[in-house]
């Protein structure tokens, strides 16, 4: 008995599930578009080699042959292929750029992960905005996306992968040392972070840094916080940056909807800066991430500084839920009345939604409103 289902990590979307999708899309493009940001399509298919330039994870991505013999990849994210017409269509192009975008990416996900291979991605690129100005465009702007979510409780966690990196820089911390650091902060680890810590060959000083990190989240006192394990004028440097960003937000009238996270480290690779996540009750995952990465399009051959985000369209649509604004009406006929019913039909859609049924039992065409 053959099984007709979708391959693993897919799911069809039926009904009420496509017009939740479909809203919230237009929700998304219509605030975009208000911010200035045009819209931008690629591909579906790039060549292995645009993903590989930007360090993606090979077994994250799915690949085939194409008809020449060459690799070539379902996209994974809609930055890097963002990036890649950036660099190659725009190089005299005047900047600032900003592009928004709604598109499918597909990634491979761990077995019994409950994580989408398919996902839908709804965000903005902005490039050509050094980090003092673009950073708080950005973040209202994402902010801005997230009031669909009135009603729910909503955090918008901001962090700088640079205050951990740049620390491991100063103390010259082996790439092997600083992945491991990495892995046992990203998991929360805290047991094996403090026993990996305390075999390092650096000060109880910073030891203590590392061992502290994974600690600081949460209100904006945790900047402060920051301060105090702070062992370098370098790493005081980006919590100022971060603490002056924070106050514009606030000044904005965001200040409920933020929180610190100096620990928060990047998902992707080509982040150079700030670094965000958005959490809605209700959905584990975050439903939105973005960040600063201004040397990505260097790679594909110019060089421009570059912030964004993506929201996580499904997540945000399993929680969303949009009924028709309009009224249904169920008009029933014979068959032999079909011609008067599409008429009647067409007159009755300029204001309702109406569906067509034939009922021989009937002598005329009823009308009746759904509920």
């Amino acid at each position: 008995m053959i099984e007709f289902t979708t391959p693993l990590g897919t799911r069809d979307l039926i009904q009420q599930e496509c017009v939740d999708k479909r809203r919230l899309e237009q929700h998304f493009r219509h605030i975009f578009e208000r911010w200035g940001y045009e819209e931008v399509m690629t591909p579906m298919l790039e060549y292995y080699q645009t993903f590989s330039i930007a360090n993606m994870k090979e077994k994250e991505v799915y690949k085939i042959l194409d008809a020449s013999n060459r690799i070539v990849t379902l996209r994974g994210d809609m930055t890097i292929p963002i990036s890649r017409v950036v660099a190659t269509k725009f190089k005299e192009a005047p900047l600032p750029l900003r592009f928004q975008y709604c598109a499918n990416v597909f990634k491979v996900k761990e077995r019994m992960s409950g994580n989408q291979n398919e996902s839908t991605d709804c965000g903005v690129e902005l490039y050509g905005v050094e980090s003092s100005v673009g950073d708080l465009e950005i973040l209202a702007c994402a902010l801005d996306a997230l009031s669909v979510l009135e009603g729910f409780q909503y955090t918008l966690e901001i962090g700088n992968r640079n205050f951990f990196h740049t620390a491991c820089e100063i103390l010259d911390l082996a790439k092997t040392e600083i992945d491991q650091l990495s892995d046992y902060i990203n998991r929360k680890s805290l047991k094996e972070l403090n026993d990996y810590v305390d075999d390092l060959s650096i000060s109880d000083q910073h030891k203590q840094f590392f061992k502290q990190l994974p600690w600081l989240c949460g209100d904006l006192s945790t900047i402060k916080e920051g301060r105090d394990i702070a062992f370098d004028n370098r790493l005081t440097a980006i919590l100022d940056e971060l603490e002056q960003l924070c106050a514009q937000l606030i000044a904005l009238g965001y200040e409920k909807h933020i929180s610190i996270d100096l620990s928060k480290l990047p998902r992707m690779e080509y982040y150079t800066g700030i670094i965000f996540d958005a959490y809605a009750e209700g959905i584990a995952d975050s439903v939105l991430s973005g960040g600063r990465y201004d040397q990505l399009t260097q790679r594909f051959g110019k060089s421009i500084s570059a912030v964004g985000f993506a929201i996580r369209l499904d997540a945000l649509a399993s929680l969303l839920h949009y009924p028709s604004a309009q009224k249904t009406i169920l008009l029933s006929y014979p068959s032999h009345l079909q011609l008067q019913a599409l008429r009647t039909a067409q007159t009755l859609r300029e204001t309702a939604i109406v569906k067509l049924s034939v009922d021989e039992t009937l002598n005329e065409i009823t009308q009746k409103e759904e509920m």
